[in-house]
C-alpha cells in the first residue's frame, strides 16, 4: 500500500507530464531526473540502507535518537548534492538548454525535501510499521495530485512546477512523519549516539555507494546517451516506456525494505533459516514480476496508445524487452539484499562494476546503432549480466561463512 500510494502519485504525474508537454521538454525532465537519482543513490548507500541493518539491530533501543542522528547526516549530504544540481544547471543555462538548465535548478531546490521523504518512509520500515509509511505515502498521493490538477486547470503546469509540487508535498508529509515516529534530534556536542552512528555508516556506506553509484549506470546511462544520438525527444520516448516499468520496481523495493531488516533477524537465527527466507523471497518475486512482464507485453500497443493519447506507439513494441529486465532486475534485488545483510556489501563491487561498463560501452554502441531500441536491448542485457554476477558472489560467501562455522574434525 505504501509503494502503490507514493508509486501512483509519481506514475500519474509522469503520464501528464508526457500526455501535455513537448518531448522536448519531456525529455529534458527525463534527463535532469536521473541526474538527480545519482544523488539518491548516494542517499540511498550512506543513510537509507544502512538505517535497515541498524535500525531493527544495535540501535532498537534508542531508535527514536538514532533517527534524529539521520536526519542530521541527511541535511549535510543533501546541501552537497544541491549544490551540484545547481552548479550542473547553470552549466546547461551556459551551454543554452534553458528548460534543461530550469529543471535542474528546481531540483537543486526540491531535493532536499523529496530525499527528506525518501528517508521518513524508510525509518518506518526500521520500526517494523509500514503502515505509517502507507499513511504518509497516501497523504502525498493526495496533495501531488491535487496540486498537479490545480497547476493544469491554471495552465501552469510543467516539469519545473511539477517539481514544486513534489518538494511542498513531501516536506508537508515528512514532518508529519517524523512527529509520530516521535524523531528527537540528539545533541549535536558530546553525544555518543551521533558519532557512533554516522561513523557505522560511513563504514558501511564507503562499500555501498560505489555499488550504488554503479548500480546506477546500467540504469540511467540511457537517458544521458539517448539525447546525444536522437535529442531530448529520443529520452523522451525511452522514459515513456519505462514509466511502466518503475511502478513494478518501486513495488518490489517496498518489498525489499521490508525485506532486508526481516534477512538480518534470520540471519540472526542461523544459516538454514537465512536461505530459507532468501529461497521465498526469490519465488516472490519472479513469479510476480513475470506475471507483470507477460501482461504489459500481452497489453503493450494498446496500453501506451491510451495512456500517451497517441504518443510514442511506435516503441511500445520493446515493452517485451523492458518487461523482462524487470525479472532479472528482481533476482538482482533480492540476492544483494542478502548479501547486504550479511554485512558484505563490499562482495557487490565487481558485479556492479562490470555490468556498469558494459552499459556505458557497449549499451552506449547499441544506442548509436538502433536508438531507442539499442538502449532498450542494452538494458536488458546489462541486468541479466548483474543478476548472474550477484548470484554467482551470493553463492561464494554463503559457502565460505557455512565453512567458517563448521565445526573441526573429531569434534
Amino acid at each position: 500500500m505504501d509503494q502503490g500510494f507514493f508509486a501512483a502519485s509519481n506514475f500519474a504525474v509522469n503520464i501528464l507530464l508526457a500526455r501535455w508537454l513537448t518531448p522536448y521538454e519531456y525529455g529534458a525532465f527525463g534527463l535532469a531526473f536521473a541526474i538527480f537519482l545519482f544523488v539518491g543513490c548516494v542517499h540511498q548507500a550512506t543513510l537509507l540502507e544502512p538505517m535497515l541493518v541498524f535500525g531493527p539491530g544495535k540501535y532498537k533501543e534508542r531508535l527514536p535518537e538514532y533517527l534524529g542522528a539521520l536526519v542530521y547526516g541527511h541535511f549535510a549530504l543533501v546541501a552537497l548534492g544541491s549544490i551540484a544540481l545547481l552548479l550542473a544547471g547553470l552549466g546547461f543555462a551556459l551551454w543554452g538548454s534553458t528548460v534543461l538548465s530550469a529543471t535542474l535548478l528546481a531540483l537543486a531546490l526540491t531535493e532536499p525535501f523529496i530525499l527528506l521523504l525518501w528517508l521518513m518512509r524508510r525509518a518506518c520500515y526500521a520500526r517494523f510499521e509500514p503502515h505509517l509509511a502507507a499513511s504518509g505515502s497516501a497523504w502525498y498521493m493526495a496533495l501531488m495530485l491535487a496540486g498537479a490538477y490545480a497547476l493544469y486547470r491554471s495552465g501552469w503546469l510543467s516539469a519545473v512546477s511539477a517539481l514544486g509540487v513534489m518538494g511542498i508535498s513531501s516536506l508537508a508529509v515528512s514532518i508529519w512523519l517524523a512527529v509520530r515516529l516521535r524523531v528527537k534530534l540528539p545533541p549535536l556536542r558530546g553525544g555518543d549516539l551521533l558519532r557512533s552512528s554516522l561513523r557505522e555508516h560511513w563504514s558501511y556506506g564507503r562499500w555501498s555507494v560505489p555499488n550504488n553509484a554503479l548500480n546506477w549506470v546500467p540504469q540511467n546511462i540511457f537517458y544521458v546517451v539517448l539525447p546525444l544520438y536522437g535529442g531530448l525527444a529520443a529520452g523522451a520516448s525511452f522514459r515513456a516506456l519505462m514509466n511502466l516499468i518503475r511502478p513494478v520496481l518501486q513495488f518490489g523495493w517496498a518489498l525489499s525494505n521490508l525485506l532486508l531488516p526481516a534477512l538480518v533477524r534470520a540471519r540472526d537465527r542461523g544459516h538454514d533459516a537465512f536461505g530459507s527466507r532468501v529461497r521465498s523471497a526469490l519465488i516472490l518475486y519472479t513469479l510476480g514480476l513475470s506475471s507483470y512482464w507477460l501482461l504489459l507485453g500481452a497489453f503493450h500497443e494498446p496500453l501506451v496508445t491510451w495512456l500517451y493519447a497517441g504518443r510514442y506507439t511506435e516503441y511500445a513494441g520493446l515493452l517485451w524487452l523492458l518487461g523482462l529486465s524487470v525479472v532479472f532486475a528482481g533476482v538482482k534485488l533480492v540476492v544483494g539484499y542478502s548479501v547486504r545483510a550479511l554485512e558484505r556489501p563490499d562482495w557487490l563491487l565487481l558485479s556492479y562494476a562490470i555490468p556498469a561498463i558494459a552499459a556505458a560501452t557497449l549499451g552506449t554502441g547499441l544506442i548509436f546503432l538502433w536508438g531507442v531500441a539499442g538502449a532498450a536491448i542494452g538494458l536488458l542485457a546489462s541486468q541479466i549480466l548483474t543478476a548472474v554476477l550477484v548470484a554467482v558472489f551470493y553463492r561464494r560467501l554463503r559457502s565460505s561463512r557455512k565453512l567458517s562455522v563448521s565445526p573441526e574434525p573429531g569434534r
